[in-house]
């Protein structure tokens, strides 16, 4: 994987595949990854998942949830900060494609 790109989980590229995830919400900014359109501000994880758990590519505001607890393997907080970076990752479903 290219160190600029964003990673993604399994999760996350089915999300891709299906055309369901045109947010990510990171703890830095990935500046130079090209899929990414636009960076918004440090935001509270409680309103990314009351609000965008559908554009993360969740069902719910739970699974959301869920979902970012088993990437850190702790209780993530209303209040931890992160980017929401905005793009189209479908790149990463054409490279998933090219790999199979």
């Amino acid at each position: 994987m290219e160190k600029n790109k964003i990673p993604f989980n399994e999760w996350s590229k089915n999300a891709i595949k299906r055309g369901h995830k045109f947010i990510t919400s990171r703890h830095k900014k990935y500046l130079k990854d090209t899929q990414v359109k636009t960076i918004l501000p440090k935001t509270e994880w409680g309103f990314i998942r009351d609000n965008y758990w559908w554009l993360e590519g969740a069902e719910s505001p739970e699974e959301l949830q869920q979902v970012i607890e088993s990437i850190y393997k702790r209780k993530v907080e209303d209040n931890e900060m992160f980017y929401p970076h905005i793009g189209d990752y479908s790149d990463e479903v054409s490279l998933l494609s090219s790999h199979e």
